[in-house]
């Protein structure tokens, strides 16, 4: 399995009890059934490689919450937001999966019609790579 499969499928089996659908891919549409959701995928990366070939990715993972609240959408989003974030920080570095990982970022996008929004949760993955 490629290492970002490896990390994406890890945050899923971490954050998977919090949500009634959890992606590890970002889904073209998500149902109202689906929330709240999560998704976890990379938006982009770095490697650098020595003489040896071996390489250490630096790569951009996004955490995208989705909820539906009848009331404070930003709290019921920072709570999910939250859970996540701990569960990570417990995982002692994905069991060891990857090098380092921290929430360097994040962005709302809030839709007062439907009383939903989304929390996305940047953070900056560390990892060797073996793609």
């Amino acid at each position: 399995m490629a290492t970002r499969q490896q990390i994406r499928a890890a945050i899923k089996a971490l954050v998977e009890p919090q949500f009634t659908t959890t992606f590890d891919y970002r889904p073209a549409q998500i149902y109202e059934e689906d929330l709240p959701s999560c998704s976890i995928y990379f938006e982009d990366g770095d490697t650098e490689r020595d003489f040896d070939q071996e390489g250490v990715t630096v790569g951009r993972l996004v955490i995208e919450v989705l909820v539906r609240a009848s009331g404070n959408i930003d709290s019921a989003l920072d709570e999910k937001g939250a859970l996540v974030e701990s569960q990570i920080k417990q995982s002692n570095l994905l069991n060891n999966i990857v090098e380092y990982i921290s929430r360097t970022g994040f962005a709302y996008d809030r839709d007062p019609e439907s009383n939903s929004g989304a929390l996305s949760q940047i953070f900056t993955v560390h990892y060797p790579d073996e793609d």
